[in-house]
C-alpha cells in the first residue's frame, strides 16, 4: 500500500485528475509505481481509480461508492478529496475510511464562514483561497489587490 500527498510517480507535486483516464501514457507510468493500492491527495477531488489492464482507468467519483468500494481485484488510487480545499463541487470536507477491503467516503460539515474570514485576513494569501470554499472549487482570477496591507514589503 502506498500513501501519498501527490501521485504514486510523484509523491509530492504530481496531480491525478479524473480526466487522466484518457491518458494512457500517464496512467500507465502511474500504476507501475505500486502493487494493488495507492491513496492520494493534492487534486481535492476524491474518487477511486480502477485500472482494467495497463494504461486504461475509469474514475468513480464518491457518488458512484455510496455503499462503499470493494477493492477485491482490483489494483486502485483512491483520491482522497481535502478537508480543507475541496475542487470536486461539493463544499464539504472529505476523507476515506479503509478496512483492507472497502473504501469508504465521508463528508463533513464545518464552519467555511469562520475559515473565509481567517483566510481573508492573511494579506498575503490572495482571496480566490477562501471564495472557492462554498462551492467547493477554485475561484481563479481573484485577487487581493486593494487590501492595504498588500502593498506592504514587510
Amino acid at each position: 500500500m502506498l500513501y501519498v500527498h501527490g501521485s504514486p510517480r510523484n509523491h509530492l507535486r504530481d496531480y491525478v485528475f479524473p480526466e487522466d483516464i484518457y491518458n494512457e501514457r500517464k496512467m500507465s507510468e502511474i500504476g507501475t509505481q505500486f502493487d494493488r493500492v495507492s491513496f492520494t491527495g493534492l487534486t481535492g477531488v476524491p474518487g477511486v481509480f480502477v485500472e482494467h489492464g495497463p494504461g486504461r482507468w475509469d474514475f468513480f467519483g464518491p457518488e458512484d461508492c455510496v455503499g462503499g468500494f470493494q477493492i477485491a481485484g482490483h489494483r486502485v488510487i483512491c483520491n482522497v478529496g481535502a478537508v480543507g480545499y475541496p475542487r470536486d463541487g461539493d463544499w464539504r470536507a472529505c476523507y476515506v475510511l479503509f478496512d483492507g477491503e472497502v473504501i469508504w467516503f465521508r463528508r463533513v460539515e464545518y464552519d467555511i464562514e469562520t475559515t473565509i474570514r481567517r483566510i481573508d485576513a492573511i494579506p498575503m494569501l490572495a482571496n480566490h483561497f477562501g471564495d472557492g470554499l462554498r462551492e467547493g472549487r477554485v475561484c481563479v482570477g481573484s485577487k487581493r489587490l486593494n487590501h492595504p496591507a498588500a502593498a506592504d514589503p514587510r
